[in-house]
């Protein structure tokens, strides 16, 4: 019988893990294949048809590309009579104000705002605040965009982003983030890798126009349909999918594109996402609850497989791992794996000492340790959640 036990435990985590990481993107895939595509490309409107957009740039301590990211919205392909800019400082601690104030000083007759927010509330209530500030000051603005202060749009992003907003269905679009890395640290290249497999994702989910979230360094929505949860709440995952709750579709345009580099070490990377996945934890079983009361089953399926499944694969690994070992005395089978086991986690952790001590980690420690690191900081972020520690705003890149 404990046997017994064990083998379940044991080939239940495999399963959970299988099921995540391979199951569901096929199974979504067939879906997507079986449905066909929801959305067809339409044709770009002429400059007199183009809707009137705010694109919204929150920031927290970025002095260093303020300047850029605003040099560079202003060359998007993009009617200026149709589009303004709206920067929000979120309690910034070096000197983002002064930066936005010097360039909005030396380029008088560009569309930019600037909303300097003292108190560090953090991204998505400094969004909220900036949304309420468009209504009440340009409620003729129709589409609202949402980008990074360090992600860099190509000239016509803007454009491709807003076509598909000329259909009345569609509440939410992302656009493409595609990373550089001058660098080419392992920690930009697994990034790279993992956002690969991530895409793959998005397209199959925008067949169905059913994009559970977005991308924050490129998205925009219908300014009637951004309902954040809260007045603290609502980032690039929420809003597409509270879109979607209310009956709205959600789709990605992979022309629309932003670049940004990646972490430049795991140790930043990893304090990355657990910030991110501490923000979206909580929002993820919120939300699918709210999906399955609203009857968006698709939806509902899509959260469960993608977000609440896979924040809990850490414990399916630690399950996995622990009953391997004590299944090792039961055949040669179960002592293979237990090694192989093994062999995995030390492969990750010698790659993290190596990159810690200033050594480039080769190819074979690069995948155990982006992958470890990415379980432990979802691991992590339960726990705080769990123990009500508020996740801050930080600048990890």
């Amino acid at each position: 019988m404990y046997e017994l036990v064990l083998k379940w435990i044991f080939w239940i985590s495999i399963a959970v893990g299988a099921y995540v990481y391979f199951i569901y993107p096929l199974l979504l895939a067939l879906i997507a294949r079986l449905a066909g595509p929801w959305y067809r490309v339409r044709p770009e409107k002429s400059d007199e048809e183009l809707p009137s957009v705010t694109l919204l740039i929150a920031c927290f301590n970025e002095e260093a590309v303020i300047e850029g990211k605003l040099i560079n919205a202003l060359e998007l392909d993009y009617p200026h009579d149709r589009f303004r800019i709206l920067v929000l400082n979120d309690g910034s601690m070096d000197g983002t104000s002064k930066a936005v104030n010097i360039f909005i000083a030396a380029n008088p007759d560009v569309p930019v705002h600037f909303l300097d927010f003292n108190e560090n509330a953090g991204k998505s209530a400094t969004l909220v605040k900036g949304v309420e500030w468009l209504r009440g000051n340009h409620p003729d603005v129709e589409i609202i965009a949402f980008t990074d202060a360090n992600a860099m749009w190509t000239t016509d992003a803007l454009r491709k982003i807003v076509v598909p907003f000329s259909d009345p269905k569609i509440g939410s679009v992302s656009g493409l983030l595609t990373y550089y890395d001058p660098e080419n640290a392992a920690a930009g290249r697994m990034e790279g890798l993992y956002w690969k497999y991530e895409t793959f994702l998005k397209r199959q989910a925008s067949r169905l126009g059913a994009l559970p979230g977005a991308n924050g360094s490129i998205f925009a929505m219908r300014i009637e349909a951004y309902k954040p949860l809260t007045d603290t709440r609502g980032d690039d995952f929420e809003l597409p999918v509270m879109a979607m709750i209310d009956g709205y579709k959600s789709i990605l345009v992979e022309e629309a594109e932003s670049r940004e580099a990646p972490s430049t070490d795991f140790l930043s990377e990893y304090r990355r996402k657990v910030r991110i996945t501490g923000q979206m934890i909580p929002s993820a079983f919120l939300l699918h609850w709210k999906a399955l009361l609203r009857g968006r089953l698709l939806l509902a399926f899509e959260l469960f497989s993608h977000k609440i499944l896979r924040y809990l694969i850490p414990f399916f690994q630690i399950t996995l791992l622990l009953s391997n070992i004590l299944l090792a005395g039961y055949g040669i089978f179960y002592l293979v794996l237990l090694v192989i086991h093994i062999a995995f986690y030390l492969l990750a952790g010698l790659g993290f000492v190596m990159e810690r001590t200033g050594k480039h980690p080769p190819k074979i420690f690069q995948i155990p340790l982006y992958f470890t690191m990415v379980n432990i900081a979802s691991l992590v972020s339960i726990i705080r959640c769990a123990t009500g520690q508020k996740v801050h705003w930080e600048r990890n890149r």
